[in-house]
């Protein structure tokens, strides 16, 4: 209770100080200058609160967050090495659909550079000639 009178006391203080400065015109409350003001009671205020009521200062709790810090570092490495696992397994399989993709963009010129070939050839050839490669793929339709 004592705590919470010193802090009350401190802020009606502060606040009375405030009040005669403005009165006597030495404050001109402007943002710049209010921030300015509550940046300096902000100060005393973490003081006291720290004084008072801050139980983080116990050599266990520093070690404990460091050990935590420690903890959260070898997490993110072990995460990252797993990622990185992930992602150059990711680049393996990309360099391979994309050899697979050269090997049948290939395949597509060799098929179209021998389309334009058997159009060339057929157009070369003559009735007799074109009869005989007919009935060779497809029968003799007489006989039949």
């Amino acid at each position: 209770m004592k705590k919470w009178i010193i802090i009350i006391g401190s802020i009606i203080l502060a606040l009375i100080i405030i009040g005669v400065l403005h009165d006597a015109g030495y404050l001109n409350f402007k943002w710049t200058t209010l921030t300015k003001l509550f940046a300096a009671l902000a100060c005393p205020f973490m003081l006291m609160k720290n004084m008072f009521f801050n139980k983080n200062d116990s050599v266990t709790n520093i070690q404990q967050a460091i050990q935590e810090a420690k903890e959260g570092i070898f997490n993110d490495n072990k995460h990252r090495e797993e990622y990185d696992a992930q992602i150059s397994a990711k680049k393996e399989e990309i360099q391979t659909l994309e050899k697979q993709i050269e090997n049948l963009d290939s395949k597509i010129r060799i098929l179209e550079t021998q389309k334009e070939n058997v159009s060339v050839e057929v157009r070369n050839l003559s009735s007799d000639e074109m009869m005989a490669e007919f009935e060779k793929y497809y029968g003799n339709e007489k006989d039949d």
